[in-house]
This record gives structure tokens, C-alpha cells and sequence, in this order.
């Protein structure tokens, strides 16, 4: 990024002309003097001509195109050095970070690793080596974030550090603002203003339209850059970073570098505004700039590489007395690292952001949070992708709603050198979703402790075995977009299931809250079973008629302390003696087959009914269909009583399952689920 060194190493200015120089000697002047795409091509004549300045000119080349954003060009220039000279510490840093700039971020930690062993007392070699094999970390942001090109605003050149203005925007930009402005030597392009573009945001869309933009204020215009700015809530005052022609000694290289100073100006009318007035801090032997001026506008920060820093620029505050602005407060080690901190914004006087290139990121700048208490401030946290890239990201500002922000950054995507991004915010949907609620009897609706819910998986096939607690509750994480049947089940209740689809999409809370109902089991409570099946004038239990009678089995060991008895029913048909003997025969081999399959006798008896029970008015010589007689033709099984003694409490079949427990479908009875079979519905 360009103007990254343009704001805070500033412009150093050359007096005298180059006339007369060798090649390398005049691409060292050019070099020396910020005019790196003009020394360029000097370079590359020194480089190509295979002699003892050529691994120092492929290092300017690198230099030249990292100083000016391209980081392609950079990485291969210094790649190109590197094979030659092997011992020149800077090369490899330098290396590594135009690497690390275009996402190559292995290589970029091979060469960290390299400049480490060079200068193993600097500890960044190390530690940007560890944050390059790292950044996976920095992928999954809290929110949602939608970046596009703010097309409407950007160009060719340079576009960055947006605020919200008045129904608009106010950026910084060295476009040509005048005709005939002349050129700033560094990046060949105009010198920086501050420019105006109008937003209009239109219901049903994402991100705010942005008009063409112009230039902002002429009175807040000169020769050399200006920009970016901040403005109070009101939009009465501005402060803005100034470059100023310097006045005064030059020293003996014929060189002097002008520093950032802030200056403030008050609005007049007609966009009109008061003459600039410097900063209280503003010095010559250091740079302040990058003013971020919070809401209620008693507090300023700023950058700054004034002596007695963390690092290369630091992050300083100044308060507003009753006697005008306080002495700078560096904001200490929390936020200023070793490296570059640079491009606060406050917003609503609570987080602070800015870009650092000291904090572990995804490039050489990225943008951190960091929230607000008084004067203490939390550690900050990394923006991640895709507001972050590997390129430079800085300059961010987040609308009042919340729901919009601009950002600057100079990835590859862009229109040109640095260009503004409209970001798009919103609450990032957590990937699981909790699913809870409590057992409860359904007649009384007392919740039932130690229950236990067997939630299915039904794309993993996994089953995880959930107990209640003492209040009923029960709640397990799942997976947006899965699907989960849970089964509900308690010693002496009948089941109840639920069947959750979870929309991956939907704008909903993070939880999801069912109860799950189950009836108790009462005396003289009856179940017909379906689909008994006997053949004609027989007794024996058919195959198909197993099925069912398995799930009395089943029922009765997954309800120990219940006794039923079994009955057999005819229709009308028939002599009332013989329907009476064959459906106690029926009973009596249906009670056999339960007791074979591991059931007590004392828990089951055989009755039966024969035609004593119609379910219908189909009685003797009353005409009926076969539909009419077969309704009553059945088989029930009703509950005459409960075992209160202990033995029948020794083992209950429920308690083998443990809380947490993970089992397989195929653990189960293929119909374990099979009361589960209402129709799913997204949540």
C-alpha cells in the first residue's frame, strides 16, 4: 500500500537535479527522494548487467515495487536476490512480508525463519513466521461481512479512509482534484484531498449506492496532501492530516523530509471553512496524524512515531479539559506492538478500530477491534476474513445502524491502488444450534427427572442418549441443516417424539425449544394391536403376526413393573361357545410366544372375550360388511396392575443407557423409532 508509507514516513522532498549521475547512482537518488516507479527502470539496467551491484539492485527492485504495492513484483525480485546474497537479513524480512502479502503464507514463514537465524535478538522473525502457519485462525468472523467495490467512487489511483458525512461520505484520494496539479514523485500520482460523495440507500438493498464524487472543500485544499480527516458529530469542526512544504535548514544530504501534522478548521457556511490551525503536537521531528475524533468530542486520537513509543507509529489519545486538549497518552502495550499501528476510528465511543501489522493477521495490514472502558481497553481482536486479506486492509469506518461500514484495501481485486469497499454487516448464524426443552407428564405436565431422550442424527445415523435433569430438562448441540428425531422415554410412560429439520438459512435465535409429552401408564389402560392375523378356525402365531407381538415384548421390558393381561376377540360370527374357545386359544398362544421371548408369566395372562365385546352393532343376525367384522376381530393388551415390589425396580432397562453415551443405529430394534413418523418441519 502506497499510502501507507505516505502516511507516516511522509514526503521527503530533493533539491538539485540528477544530471550527470551513473545509473546506479541515479536510481539511488530517486530511490532516496520517494521516486520509486522513476527508479525502476534504473535499476533493472543495473540488475541485468550480472555484476557485483546486481544483487543490490534486484533488492531495490524489490524494495521499489513493495514501497509502491506491488507485492507480485516484490516477491520475485526478492526472490532473485536472495540466491545471490545469503546473509543480508533485511532482503529476507522484506521477502517474507511481500510473500505474506499475496497469501503465500508457508513461504512466507520459510523466510521469517531465515531472518530470524540472521537476527535471532528481534523477535518478530519468530513470531511472524508462528502468525503466517496460523492464519486459519483469522477465517471465521463473529458476523457476516459482505465486502463489494465501491466502483462508483474508485479510480485508478489511490482511494481510502472513508467517514460518514452529512447524507455522504468524505474520503481521501490523489486523484487529480485541479487541472494541472502537479505529481508527487513517490507513487506518480497527485497529491492526496479530500473528496465528497453523496449515498443514497434504497430499501430491500444490502449496501448504500454511492454518487460521483468531488472534491470536497477547496478551503480545505493545498499544494501538497491533505487528508484523511474526522469530524466532530455535528460536522462544525474537522481535524485532518496536513503536509506542508517545509521551511527552514536543509541538511547536508540535500534531502529534508516533511512530517504529518493534524490541523483542525471550523465550519463557516456554504461549505466553507475557517483558515487550518495546527495541532498543539505537531512537531518536525515527528509525525501526528490520522486523527479519530470521538462522538462526544472530548476525546482525539491519533498516530504517531514520536520518541518514547511501543514501536514503529503508535496509537495516542488527548482529552479536552476546561483548558483546551491534554497531554498525549500513549494507549500502551495492549494495543501498540513492535510494528505499525495506524488508522483509529471510535465508534460510538465503545470499540476502537484500527490496522496493525504488529498483531498476528492475514497481511501486512489488518484491521483489529478492541472495546472501550474509560481508559482500559480489551485486547484486540482480529476483523478476519473477508474484511481482512492478505494485501494491506486499514482506513475502516461502521455506519450508526450497525448494518453498513466502508473499508480501504488495496487487494488485488480492486479498481487501482488503494480503492473503498462497502462492507455489509450482519450476525453471523452460529454453525450449531441448541435444541432443548423439558420431559413432562402430559396430563399433569409435572416435569419428569431422569428421563431419557435418544437423539438420532439422521445424516450421521449417530444416536447420543441425553438424561434429564433434576428440573426435566434436556438439550443437546446440533448442526444447522441436519435433521434429528428425538425420542423421549421413561419407565412407566409412553414415548413422545419429535422430528426437527434445521434450516440452515433461517433468521432465528440459536435455540430451539420443544417439550417432549409422555402419557402414563394407567390400569385398565388398553392397547389394540394391530395386523394379528390367524388362519381359519387356527391358533397358531403366524409370522406376520410376530411382528406385532414383539412390541408387546418389547413394551414389557422396557416397563418392568407392569403387568397386562392379553385378550382375544371375535366378531358375531359363529356360535358364541365356539368364538369363546378360539379366542382363548388365540390368547393363551399369544401369551406363550411373549413368555418364550424372555417375559415373565407373571406379568401377562391370557382372556378370551370371543363375541362378548363388538366394538360395533354387528351382534347376531344384524348384516355387516367384512370391514364391520373385522374391526372386531382384535387383539389388546390392557394394563391390570403394577409390581411395587423391589425386584421388579432392580433393573430398569432405561438405565443402562448413560448420559453422552453414542451409539449406532444398528445398536437398536429396526423399529425402535418407528412411533416417530410425523411429518418433519423446518425450524
Amino acid at each position: 500500500m502506497r499510502t501507507k508509507y505516505v502516511l507516516f514516513l511522509i514526503v521527503a522532498l530533493m533539491l538539485g537535479g540528477t544530471k550527470g549521475f551513473a545509473q546506479k547512482a541515479k536510481a539511488d537518488r530517486l530511490f532516496t527522494s520517494f521516486n520509486y516507479t522513476k527508479a525502476i527502470p534504473y535499476y533493472e539496467k543495473v540488475a541485468a548487467k550480472n555484476n557485483r551491484h546486481s544483487a543490490y539492485a534486484m533488492q531495490r527492485l524489490g524494495d521499489c515495487h513493495r514501497l509502491s504495492g506491488n507485492f507480485e513484483e516484490s516477491a520475485r525480485w526478492y526472490s532473485n536476490a536472495s540466491v545471490i546474497d545469503t546473509t543480508n537479513a533485511d532482503l529476507f524480512f522484506n521477502y517474507a512480508q511481500s510473500l505474506r502479502s499475496i497469501g503465500k503464507y508457508e513461504e512466507a514463514a520459510e523466510q521469517f525463519l531465515k531472518y530470524a537465524a540472521l537476527k535471532p535478538d528481534d523477535p518478530r522473525g519468530e513470531l511472524f513466521a508462528r502468525y503466517s502457519r496460523e492464519v486459519n485462525k483469522w477465517s471465521e468472523p463473529e458476523f457476516d461481512y459482505e465486502l463489494i467495490n465501491a466502483e462508483t467512487i474508485n479510480t485508478s489511483y489511490a482511494d481510502f479512509s472513508p467517514v460518514y458525512g452529512k447524507d455522504g461520505v468524505i474520503f481521501t484520494s490523489d486523484r487529480m482534484a485541479r487541472t494541472g496539479e502537479k505529481r508527487y514523485g513517490w507513487t506518480g500520482a497527485y497529491y492526496l484531498d479530500l473528496f465528497y460523495s453523496p449515498l443514497k440507500k434504497e430499501e430491500g438493498k444490502d449496501f448504500s449506492e454511492p454518487g460521483t464524487p468531488s472534491l470536497y472543500s477547496a478551503g480545505l485544499s493545498q499544494a501538497f496532501h491533505d487528508g484523511p480527516a474526522t469530524f466532530s458529530s455535528d460536522f462544525s469542526t474537522v481535524y485532518f492530516t496536513r503536509v506542508t512544504r517545509k521551511i527552514g535548514e536543509i541538511d547536508s544530504s540535500r534531502y529534508y523530509t516533511n512530517k504529518l501534522k493534524i490541523y483542525s478548521s471550523k465550519y463557516l457556511e456554504e461549505n466553507k471553512w475557517s483558515e487550518p490551525e495546527p495541532f498543539f503536537l505537531n512537531s518536525d521531528s515527528y509525525s501526528v496524524g490520522h486523527p479519530a475524533l470521538t462522538a462526544d468530542g472530548k476525546t482525539l486520537y491519533f498516530v504517531s512515531d514520536m520518541p518514547g513509543g511501543q514501536g514503529g507509529t503508535d496509537i495516542y489519545k488527548v482529552n479536552k479539559t476546561e483548558e483546551g486538549w491534554g497531554p498525549a497518552e500513549n494507549l500502551g502495550s495492549v494495543i501498540n506492538t513492535f510494528g505499525n499501528e495506524m488508522f483509529p476510528y471510535i465508534h460510538k465511543d465503545k470499540v476502537l478500530y484500527f490496522s496493525s501489522d504488529g498483531h498476528p493477521g492475514l497481511g501486512s495490514l489488518d484491521v483489529f477491534t478492541a472495546s472501550i472502558d474509560g481508559s482500559d481497553y480489551g485486547k484486540p481482536e482480529n476483523m478476519k476474513a473477508p474484511v481482512n486479506s492478505p494485501a494491506d486492509d486499514f482506513g475502516i469506518v461502521i455506519n450508526e445502524n450497525d448494518k453498513e461500514g466502508m473499508i480501504s484495501s488495496n487487494r488485488p481485486v480492486g479498481k487501482g491502488d488503494d480503492d473503498i469497499y462497502m462492507i455489509s454487516i450482519k450476525e453471523r448464524l452460529p454453525d450449531s444450534v441448541l435444541i432443548s426443552g423439558y420431559v413432562k407428564d402430559r396430563e399433569t405436565l409435572e416435569v419428569l427427572r431422569n428421563s431419557t431422550v435418544f437423539a438420532w442424527n439422521m445424516q450421521t445415523g449417530e444416536i447420543v442418549v441425553l438424561k434429564t435433569d433434576d428440573k426435566g430438562y434436556y438439550e443437546i448441540w446440533a448442526k444447522r441443516g441436519s435433521s434429528f428425531t428425538m425420542k423421549g422415554m421413561k419407565n412407566g410412560f409412553s414415548p413422545d417424539c419429535l422430528n426437527l429439520v434445521l434450516d440452515p438459512n433461517v433468521k432465528a435465535t440459536t435455540a430451539v425449544n420443544r417439550d417432549l409429552l409422555l402419557g402414563k401408564y394407567k390400569v385398565d389402560q388398553i392397547f389394540r394391536l394391530e395386523n394379528i392375523y390367524y388362519d381359519f378356525d387356527k391358533w397358531n402365531i403366524r409370522a406376520d403376526a410376530s411382528v406385532e407381538l414383539d412390541k408387546v415384548v418389547e413394551f414389557l421390558n422396557e416397563n418392568p413393573d407392569i403387568i397386562v393381561e392379553l385378550g382375544s376377540h371375535t366378531d358375531s360370527r359363529g356360535s358364541f361357545k365356539y368364538n369363546e374357545r378360539l379366542s382363548e386359544r388365540r390368547a393363551q398362544s399369544a401369551v406363550d410366544y411373549i413368555v418364550l421371548n424372555g417375559i415373565s408369566n407373571k406379568r401377562i395372562t391370557a382372556k378370551g372375550y370371543g363375541e362378548n365385546q363388538l366394538v360395533n352393532r354387528c351382534s347376531d343376525g344384524v348384516k355387516c360388511s367384512d370391514q364391520e367384522h373385522q374391526d372386531n376381530r382384535r387383539t389388546e393388551v390392557k394394563i391390570t396392575g403394577v409390581i411395587e415390589s423391589d425386584d421388579a425396580k432392580a433393573e430398569q432397562p432405561l438405565d443402562v443407557f448413560k448420559k453422552g453415551q453414542k451409539l449406532g443405529i444398528s445398536e437398536f430394534k429396526a423399529d425402535f423409532f418407528s412411533i416417530c413418523e410425523d411429518s418433519q418441519k423446518p425450524l
